[in-house]
């Protein structure tokens, strides 16, 4: 059976830059779904008012395996869908989150619309990523990585070390930290107004 690694998180969490740096420490391909999806047109449409392709789960499901099935070693696939491959067996999951002010800042400088902006920040603050990777594959398949302030490839060499190796990973509570430092409710409000 092909084997996968999964980097996973919402937008702006650095799956891609960290887990093509991953994958070249562990001298395996790098797969960016989104990009996999486009470049193969794998979606049924794209809806323009949130900015995403509609994608077609069996097509994918079914293009992906067969490329995964081609590799000699496991590949590493960043994803934010919450899937496996058919005939593929997911390795390890690696969840990146990044505190949910630095990721309203990084998503508003790459100039998402403000209402997926709220909404990727309010996923991020409720652990959903997580929490359905989590469901999909069970705990311990699934942990977590904090790259709030860690460089790119101090969090490559982290990741590899999570995803081959296993390890517990971070415990993040981020609704704790924001309310410890009093930046929950500004941070609430801006979820309110354009979610």
């Amino acid at each position: 059976m092909a084997e996968l690694y999964i980097i996973a998180g919402v937008p702006g969490v650095g799956k891609t830059t960290i887990g093509s740096l991953a994958a070249k420490l562990m001298r395996t391909r790098f797969i960016d779904l989104s990009e996999f999806v486009k470049s193969d047109r794998l979606y049924t449409t794209y809806d323009s008012r949130s900015r995403s392709y509609v994608v077609d789960l069996r097509t994918l499901s079914a293009a992906l395996s067969s490329v995964i099935k081609e590799e000699g070693r496991p590949p590493i696939v960043a994803t934010h869908i919450a899937f496996k491959p058919r005939g593929c067996k997911v390795l390890r999951v690696l969840v990146l989150r990044k505190n949910p002010l630095s990721l309203l800042t990084v998503l508003r400088s790459r100039g998402y619309p403000i209402r997926k902006v709220a909404e990727n920040v309010a996923a991020e603050l409720m652990d959903e990523q997580y929490v359905e990777f989590v469901h999909k594959f069970g705990r311990s398949k699934v942990v977590q990585l904090d790259i709030t302030h860690l460089k790119c490839h101090d969090a490559a060499r982290k990741a590899v070390k999570l995803l081959s190796k296993g390890g517990k990973g971070d415990v993040i509570n981020w609704i704790s930290l924001l309310e410890k430092n009093s930046k929950i409710n500004r941070l609430l409000s801006f979820i309110s107004t354009y979610c």
